[in-house]
């Protein structure tokens, strides 16, 4: 056990225990990998830098290829593909108590995130006359929560067979000299161990067998907090399936050379995403001759994986690497009660799915554009808040409308069934210059 001596800190509250308590202090205590522990206290003291050798990522091409989205169709009529969606977060920074899932985005209905990618997967589904599969990452804190809401909404049409849910594993919160430290008198301090994880997690939930044997191939993963993203892209499942790749990152072309993004590079000749300031300024600013940046793919978190891939891979890579950050942290005072600090006080450690990259050498990108598939909802207000996701969903929305009726919508103010992001060949007949006559468009 980690925690041996009777003065040691996780048992300083050990004698106001139940029995119950300390059965379950004990097994967390035993549950602590020993392994990535040590990672975590060795990242805690800086490390000498190594080298690097930086050059563009050049394997990428530009979405709009008609050919690979019949492709895509044709694959998804299979059953070829599942979508897992990444929703551990918690509303807090929306100021909203919950899920971050059950956050209302829609314009006119005001539907959640879950339900807009619920409804998003029946109409995918329709589309291509199967039921389509749809996995949801939760965390230790929501997944109670999650759940019921989709029990709560009968769970928008989809079968109980098309939905299923996983739990993300956590991490222990280091303090300033590296313990682990109590964030109530039984429990060790925890923290949600990031993205990078979730494949691990989606394997060793037994998912990965029952997809398996559904004969799903590939795996589409998104964000929750992102309503522009789609659970069930026929043309980036055709592109992947084309390549033969292990790995193929949804992208947008950075087209401003300061902008604040992640981009896709190759650094010491693997694929990996880097942060913008991590990219040395003569790098930022270097064009091809027709003006396109040399490092012009922008990290949107939207990935296409190759089932096999995971399988090959996993089992050579138990512990991606971590990330840290020094954070404000809940953790139990003197007198034993728990308390949210008011600064950073604790380490808590993430993965990152993009590490992932560094494991294949059949890595690709399709750039769409960015108002296609990406309105990340972050904030309370400002940049990526509320205003500017319904914003982009109603310039989306109006674009689709358009381009199934060939008609410009009447209205300014628009929210679509999730029937028109898949059309059928009926719905297509039917809308045929058809002009809308509700702020809420149904087929």
């Amino acid at each position: 056990m980690l925690a041996k001596k009777a003065n040691d800190p996780l048992l300083k509250f050990w004698t106001l225990l139940s029995k119950q308590e300390q059965q379950n202090l004990t097994l967390q205590i035993k549950q602590i990998n020993r392994t990535l522990l040590d990672q975590q206290i060795a990242l805690i003291n800086p490390s000498k830098s190594v080298d690097s050798f930086i050059e563009p990522f050049k394997d990428y091409a530009f979405a709009g290829n008609e050919k690979l989205q019949l492709k895509g169709k044709q694959l998804l009529q299979n059953g070829k593909m599942g979508c897992i969606v990444l929703a551990g977060g918690q509303g807090t920074r929306l100021c909203f108590e919950g899920p971050k899932g059950l956050f209302p985005v829609s314009v006119i209905k005001h539907k959640s995130l879950f339900q807009l990618l619920a409804e998003k997967t029946v109409a995918a589904s329709k589309q291509v006359n199967f039921p389509l599969s749809l996995a949801i990452m939760t965390s230790p804190k929501n997944d109670q929560a999650t759940k019921q809401f989709f029990v709560e909404n009968d769970y928008w049409g989809l079968s109980k067979g098309q939905i299923s849910f996983f739990c993300q594993s956590t991490l222990p919160l280091l303090n300033a000299e590296g313990s682990l430290f109590l964030e109530t008198k039984s429990r060790i301090a925890e923290g949600p161990n990031g993205n990078g994880h979730c494949l691990h997690d989606f394997y060793q939930s037994g998912l990965y067998d029952v997809w398996k044997q559904r004969g799903i191939e590939y795996i589409n993963i998104i964000l929750v907090d992102n309503p522009l993203a789609d659970p069930f892209d026929a043309e980036l499942l055709g592109f992947h399936h084309q390549q033969k790749a292990e790995i193929t990152i949804k992208c947008t072309e950075k087209h401003e050379p300061q902008e604040k993004v992640g981009i896709l590079v190759k650094e010491n000749h693997r694929v990996k995403v880097i942060e913008y300031s991590e990219l040395p300024d003569q790098h930022k600013n270097a064009s091809e001759a027709n003006g396109r940046l040399q490092y012009c793919c922008a990290n949107l978190s939207l990935f296409c994986f190759s089932m096999s891939f995971i399988e090959n891979t996993l089992p050579n890579h138990p512990f991606l690497p971590l990330h840290k950050a020094w954070k404000a942290a809940k953790f139990v005072n003197e007198q034993g009660v728990t308390t949210l600090s008011s600064h950073p006080i604790a380490w808590k450690f993430e993965t990152f799915i993009f590490d992932w990259l560094q494991y294949s050498k059949k890595v690709f990108a399709l750039l769409y554009p960015r108002h296609h598939c990406f309105a990340p909802l972050k904030n309370f207000q400002g940049n990526d808040s509320l205003e500017s996701v319904q914003k982009a969903l109603i310039y989306r929305e109006k674009e689709i409308l358009k381009s199934i009726t060939g008609l410009e919508p009447s209205s300014n103010l628009i929210e679509l069934a999730a029937d028109f992001y898949y059309p059928t060949a009926d719905l297509l007949n039917k809308w045929k210059n058809r002009l809308a006559k509700t702020l809420y468009v149904e087929p």
